[in-house]
C-alpha cells in the first residue's frame, strides 16, 4: 500500500468513524439523522474518492450510494426504519464503495434484526407485570376480571420506534474489518 493510499484509507476511515458515531448519539437522542450530518459526509466522501481515484473514484462512491439506499430502501417504504437510516447507510456507501455497502448493508441487517429482536423482548417483559397487575380479580362479583385501568399495557413509546443508527454502525463496522478495510498499517 503507498503513502497516498495509506493517507485514503485513513481518512475514509476516520470520517466515516466520526459520522457513525454522531448519527448513532442523534438517532439515540432524538430517532432522527438529520441531513445536516449526512449531507457535509456525502460532499467529502464524493470528494475524496474522486481526489483519489479520478472520475472512476467518483463512480465508485456514487455506486456505492446506489447500492447504500438500495440495501435499506424496501425496509423503509413499509414503515420500518426511518428514511435518514436509508440516507445513512447510502452514505455509508459512498465511502465504502460498491462492494462495502453491499457487505454493510448485509451487517446491517442482520444486527438490526437482532436489535429488533432483543427490543422486543425487552418491551415484552416490560409489559407483562402490568398485564397481570391489570388483570387482578375487582372485588365486586359482578365485574369484568379486567381492570379499567388498561394505561399501564400503553408502552412508553411506538413499538415501532427502534434507533437503527447503532445498527448501522455495527455493521459497517463489522463491514469494515470483513473488507480488510482496516489494513495491518493502519491498526498500529
Amino acid at each position: 500500500m503507498t503513502d497516498s493510499d495509506a493517507t485514503f484509507t485513513a481518512a475514509i476511515i476516520a470520517t466515516l468513524l466520526v459520522l457513525l458515531a454522531a448519527a448513532v448519539v442523534t438517532d439515540l437522542k432524538s430517532h432522527r439523522i438529520p441531513n445536516i450530518l449526512l449531507a457535509p459526509a456525502l460532499s467529502l466522501a464524493l470528494l475524496l474518492h474522486t481526489m483519489h481515484g479520478g472520475p472512476g473514484g467518483l463512480m465508485m462512491a456514487v455506486g456505492g450510494l446506489a447500492l447504500g439506499l438500495a440495501m435499506l430502501m424496501p425496509l423503509y417504504l413499509v414503515g420500518g426504519i426511518g428514511a435518514g437510516d436509508v440516507k445513512l447507510l447510502g452514505v455509508v456507501g459512498s465511502f465504502l464503495g460498491p462492494w462495502g455497502a453491499v457487505v454493510a448493508g448485509m451487517g446491517t441487517m442482520m444486527i438490526g434484526g437482532i436489535f429488533g429482536i432483543v427490543v422486543i423482548a425487552w418491551r415484552h417483559i416490560r409489559l407483562v407485570p402490568a398485564i397481570h397487575a391489570a388483570q387482578m380479580p375487582s372485588p365486586s362479583a359482578g365485574e369484568s376480571h379486567i381492570s379499567a385501568d388498561l394505561t399501564l399495557l400503553k408502552p412508553q413509546e411506538p413499538v415501532t420506534t427502534i434507533a437503527y443508527a447503532p445498527a448501522i454502525a455495527a455493521g459497517t463496522v463489522t463491514a469494515l474489518w470483513y473488507i480488510d478495510f482496516l489494513p495491518e498499517r493502519l491498526l498500529g
